[in-house]
């Protein structure tokens, strides 16, 4: 993995994120918002986008069909404190990687992370989604 952009409104929880990941050798961008993010993507080119699914203005799966129509190879996952069950499974029909309830553990983020990566590598960019 070589860089990944995290978007989340809880400037907290993005900085802990952010932290835990280049600690562990995964050069990390973050955003506080959408419209951040498509700055930020634009001026970069990510291996791997991890957003939020609520934030003021556009949702994380507006985002990842932002994202997706520019680079639908890229890796997608959506993060919620509050999951419905409908609208995950919808995301993961759209083609978002991972769909993680928080609060989660990061070493889990840390081996999807690592999982995905690899099997991006063994299957060109066909990740799976289960």
């Amino acid at each position: 993995m070589k860089k990944v952009l995290v978007v989340d409104d809880d400037e907290d929880f993005l900085f802990i994120i952010a932290e835990y990941l280049s600690m562990n050798g995964i050069e990390c961008d973050s955003a506080t918002s959408a419209s951040q993010a498509r700055i930020r993507f634009s001026a970069c080119d990510y291996d791997m986008v991890i957003s939020d699914l609520q934030m003021p203005g556009e949702t994380g799966l507006e985002l990842y069909r932002f994202f997706s129509c520019r680079r639908p190879e890229l890796p997608f996952i959506l993060m919620s404190g509050n999951v419905d069950p409908w609208i995950s499974r919808e995301a993961l029909k759209l083609g978002v990687r991972r769909f993680l309830q928080k609060p989660f553990n990061l070493s889990f983020l840390k081996g999807l992370l690592a999982n995905l990566e690899d099997s991006k590598t063994k299957a060109g960019i066909e990740v799976p989604t289960a």
